[in-house]
């Protein structure tokens, strides 16, 4: 067999501890580490049962299949969003009713689920509202923001 330190061939080889690993080493190379004692396990197994108490399943039957009964929903009309734009003074018509209303940019965020640097830069007229955030500024402000072509 090998030195795993030195890679030499050896008849005679030791279990040693160097920095942490336990290296199977040549007698040379043993004087580097310290000797591992073996430990031998006894070969006593014991055999160990579980036993766990039968559960009972319940299933429930019905004599009739179960129908879901049909409830149609009418189709919502909606607008088509390509046809509809915002208003060209949309930022003042915004602040304006804000101001009126006596609520903050973060009230106002608040009620429309937006982040207030969004209301902020809509209200600069940096930032173009998408439909969704129109429609929500239309509902909370009592305001008309979106118009057909």
């Amino acid at each position: 067999m090998n030195c795993e330190m030195c890679g030499s061939s050896s008849d005679k080889l030791i279990k040693v501890r160097i920095s942490g690993a336990v290296l199977t080493v040549c007698p040379n190379c043993a004087k580097f580490g310290e000797p591992v004692e073996e430990k031998k396990l006894n070969n006593i197994s014991e055999t160990l049962t579980i036993k766990f108490p039968e559960k009972k399943i319940n299933v429930v039957t019905y004599k009739k299949p179960f129908k879901k009964t049909n409830t149609a929903k009418k189709p919502v009309k909606r607008e088509n969003v390509e046809e509809l734009d915002v208003v060209e003074d949309y930022s003042n018509i915004i602040k304006n009713k804000r101001e009126e209303m006596n609520m903050t940019q973060d009230d106002l965020a608040k009620k429309i689920f937006e982040r207030k640097n969004v209301l902020s830069n809509i209200e600069r007229g940096e930032l173009l509202p998408n439909i969704n955030i129109a429609r929500k500024l239309e509902k909370v402000l009592n305001i008309k923001l979106l118009e057909k072509n």
